[in-house]
């Protein structure tokens, strides 16, 4: 009987231990959650707050190209009202159908491109130089006979 007795304390004593072992490892693996619950609400705040930073920086991003396109219009009509001070009338779009030089007619292919020197519309071919103008800070598109102009002045 006392064998019995003895080897029911030895299992008791075991259970005991591995009930012990076992209830730390479920309080191990508690604070291991409670630790990965915490890291992923803090990355959820990070991610929110980097959805809010693109929506800005997306904003000012159109901002800058609107303000950009704005620019250009306004550049180009400078461009236009310089020209008509100098005499020269600025050619329009709609009245010019092929280049100024060498008649290739204007469509989806042939893109019409003005000669910030004569005003002229000429096509990627006969416009293709630059050149610098005076009240211009960098060199600017010109047809080949204002290039030709321009060159023989200097």
């Amino acid at each position: 009987m006392e064998d019995v007795r003895d080897n029911a304390e030895r299992s008791l004593f075991q259970l005991q231990n591995e009930k012990a072992s076992l209830s730390q490892r479920v309080t191990e693996l508690d604070e291991g959650q409670r630790v990965a619950l915490t890291k992923c609400i803090e990355l959820e705040e990070q991610k929110d707050k980097l959805h809010s930073s693109i929506g800005d920086i997306r904003r000012k991003y159109e901002d800058a190209v609107a303000a950009m396109h704005e620019l250009g219009r306004e550049n180009q009509s400078l461009q236009v009202e310089c020209t008509r001070l100098k005499g020269r009338k600025w050619a329009q779009d709609e009245e010019v159908n092929e280049c100024s030089a060498c008649g290739k007619p204007f469509g989806l292919t042939q893109r019409k491109h003005h000669c910030r020197s004569c005003g002229e519309i000429f096509c990627q071919d006969c416009s293709a130089k630059s050149a610098s103008l005076v009240g211009a800070k960098k060199p600017v598109r010109v047809c080949d006979s204002c290039f030709v102009e321009i060159q023989g002045r200097m």
